[in-house]
């Protein structure tokens, strides 16, 4: 093999391994947003609805959630009102699910919110295949960048040669 193709060669492989630890490390920092489906709880605690209408809000419940597609929304009222959560209605002390199947940004009209809204985001989860694809697409453009520009460098070539 000649020096410019090894040259090529290292640089692709250069590309590829700074991009795989490169995704790799920002997978594991945000690997709460990426985990599998599962089955989520949201709590209505008693005396929800009250605090509602005297202009507070339940510090338990956020404003908006976040989610992977195939999770499941558990609500469980414990409250002695009903409420609803755009397409569920979950009675006093009774529980209702939502299955999440698609990747979307919702907001729902929500009555244990103090805005009557609750925004939710779907996302796909991140599979093995999302994490080697992201490695080949981020290193290869990479690695044709580092081709170029040690072709740039050049070899300082001896002197009566």
């Amino acid at each position: 093999m000649n020096f410019t193709l090894k040259r090529i060669f290292l640089s692709f492989l250069l590309g590829l391994a700074l991009a795989a630890v490169t995704t790799e490390t920002a997978y594991f920092l945000l690997k709460k947003e990426n985990r599998e489906p599962g089955v989520i709880e949201l709590v209505v605690p008693a005396g929800t609805a009250d605090m509602i209408r005297a202009g507070g809000a339940p510090p338990e419940i956020p404003k908006d959630m976040r989610f992977v597609a195939g999770d499941t929304l558990k609500v469980v009222n414990q409250d002695t009102e009903n409420h609803q959560l755009g397409p569920l209605w979950i009675p006093a002390q009774a529980t209702a699910t939502l299955k999440l199947e698609e990747e979307d940004n919702l907001i729902y009209e929500c009555t244990f919110q103090a805005g009557n809204y609750m925004g939710i985001s779907v996302q796909e989860p991140v599979t093995w295949r999302t994490r080697i694809s992201g490695m080949f697409y981020a290193g290869f453009p990479l690695g044709m960048l580092f081709a170029v520009y040690s072709g740039l460098i050049g070899v300082k070539k001896k002197e009566g040669s």
